[in-house]
């Protein structure tokens, strides 16, 4: 049986690009890091982006383990990708995509690719060594499109209520998300779990 531990990254900072972890985002990642100690984690595998790379850091050094790098875990589309798009213009290209998770956008991935893309690499993983434990450190979007694919809606809905089709605010900052697969059968164990912020103020939690 594998395990994949999947984590938002923390909260990053308002401004398109690159934005770094702001002084709060590295404070959910250091709690995230120390919660994972509860876990046998054996490989650390991140998105190529800084905010996660930061967030990564904090599990890697705990473990003592090098980070790695996957393109496929980058989000589906970033803010910034387009110089020329406004931020109200992202908001409703990501609105459309979610609901209609065929519709390729003009920047990025459909959400349904986006998904897929997550599916490869826990596939990949699987096959290239016995190491079991595998740490995910990647983005709420393209977590929320795995999830759709492997378990559908209807059945996200019914494990959380605050769960809605179209969205992945549910997928909060430095929350830990568990699937395993056992002959490709995929379980899901936890799902955006947040308990281990708890020293953070409620609202420390909600995805900004």
């Amino acid at each position: 049986m594998h395990t994949f531990y999947l984590i938002r990254h923390g909260q990053k900072q308002s401004n398109p690009g690159e934005p770094e972890l702001t002084e709060l985002g590295h404070r959910q990642a250091k709690l995230v890091a120390a919660h994972l100690k509860l876990y046998p984690i054996q490989r650390v595998v991140t998105s190529p982006a800084l905010r996660t790379q930061q967030t990564a850091r904090y599990i890697a050094d705990l473990f003592q383990l090098p980070i790695e790098m996957d393109k496929r875990l980058r989000e589906r589309a970033n803010w910034g990708d387009d110089p020329d798009q406004s931020f109200e213009d992202f908001l409703k290209m990501w609105f459309h995509s979610s609901t209609q998770r065929t519709y390729q956008p003009p920047i990025g991935d459909s959400s349904l690719q986006a998904g897929k893309r997550i599916e490869q690499i826990v596939s990949d993983l699987q096959t290239q060594d016995e190491v079991q434990h595998i740490a995910l450190i990647t983005h709420g979007g393209v977590i929320a499109d795995f999830l759709r694919n492997l378990f559908g809606d209807e059945r996200l809905q019914q494990l959380i209520r605050t769960y809605k089709i179209g969205y992945g605010h549910h997928i909060d900052e430095c929350s830990l998300t568990v699937v395993t697969f056992e002959n490709n059968s995929p379980q899901l164990v936890e799902l955006a779990t947040t308990e281990h912020l708890r020293s953070l103020s409620p609202q420390s939690i909600i995805s900004k």
